[in-house]
């Protein structure tokens, strides 16, 4: 299998041009607008509380107590809920890790089976607190290593991924976000300066033709993730979709060689990437 259905697996029913459109914003953006319109409207805020603890796990096979684990976090992307965990850690590696699937707060269609990230405060909040409780849960149940937990997620959870790593740099050992954008999040003085003493490790992975990809905001990206000092590896590939075999055989590699190995990461310019349609790890 090369690759997953991006329609039927992945991809929300509502995420669909309106007509007449001729173009799609990015996930983000369009999370955006529809957060300002609700509060312009007076509608009310959504109930966060209700999707507090609605997590999954995956434990590898062979399962052994005695070893502790790397932990991969997974944030899904809008429209999914998280069980795309476990769609996800087969194609990863169903030996290395202990994984748990973390549901995003706001529920996207009435029967309550998908699910989407906001950018509003409180959705911000719900999943910063839900993340942390959710890390408290697994390692309460599995052996899982500290000093080795990686949040990653898909698209805005790949967004949401990278913004609370860098809200908590301490607790996590990196963050990947494939498809997801990259965003300082508002700090003090004085958290700026524990994020630039830490120099997080964080993983890339974009696809140069998705709607979504855009090299202008890759650039201003890079430069924002340069003034806080992290350490970013980028990696693009020649096709539509960052959720496909190669991508997820790569996050292994990666996250092997540099969380569990302690290979250093590189600190890329903007030319330091080139676009692959295979792992060339």
């Amino acid at each position: 299998m090369n690759r997953f259905d991006a329609t039927t697996i992945w991809k929300s029913v509502s995420e669909q041009v309106p007509d007449g459109g001729d173009s799609t914003p990015h996930p983000v953006d369009a999370l955006d607008a529809e957060e300002a319109a609700r509060e312009s409207s007076g509608g009310a805020a959504a109930d966060w509380s209700e999707a507090i603890g609605a997590q999954t796990f995956f434990v590898p096979l062979h399962y052994e107590s005695n070893y502790r684990y790397p932990l991969i976090v997974w944030l899904h992307s809008d429209g999914f809920n998280e069980n795309q965990v476990c769609h996800v850690m087969p194609h990863v590696s169903s030996r290395n890790y202990v994984a748990t699937g973390v549901r995003a707060p706001a529920a996207s269609d009435p029967s309550g089976h998908r699910f989407a990230w906001s950018n509003s405060v409180a959705a911000v909040q719900w999943a910063e607190r839900s993340v942390l409780e959710a890390i408290d849960r697994t390692a309460a149940q599995y052996s899982v290593h500290a000093q080795r937990i990686i949040l990653a997620g898909y698209q805005n959870g790949g967004t949401m991924a990278a913004r609370i790593a860098m809200r908590h740099p301490e607790r996590f050992a990196a963050a990947i976000s494939l498809g997801g954008s990259f965003q300082l999040p508002k700090c003090s003085d004085l958290d700026r300066q524990r994020l630039k003493e830490r120099r997080l490790p964080m993983l890339w992975q974009r696809s140069i033709e998705s709607e979504f990809y855009d090299q202008t905001r890759l650039v201003s990206e890079i430069q924002a993730a340069s003034s806080i000092g992290a350490q970013v590896e980028i990696r693009q590939y020649r096709n539509d979709d960052e959720m496909n075999t190669a991508v997820l055989s790569d996050l292994d590699r990666w996250i092997m060689n540099h969380v569990v190995n302690g290979a250093p990461v590189a600190k890329l310019s903007p030319w330091d990437t080139s676009p692959t349609s295979f792992s060339d790890n």
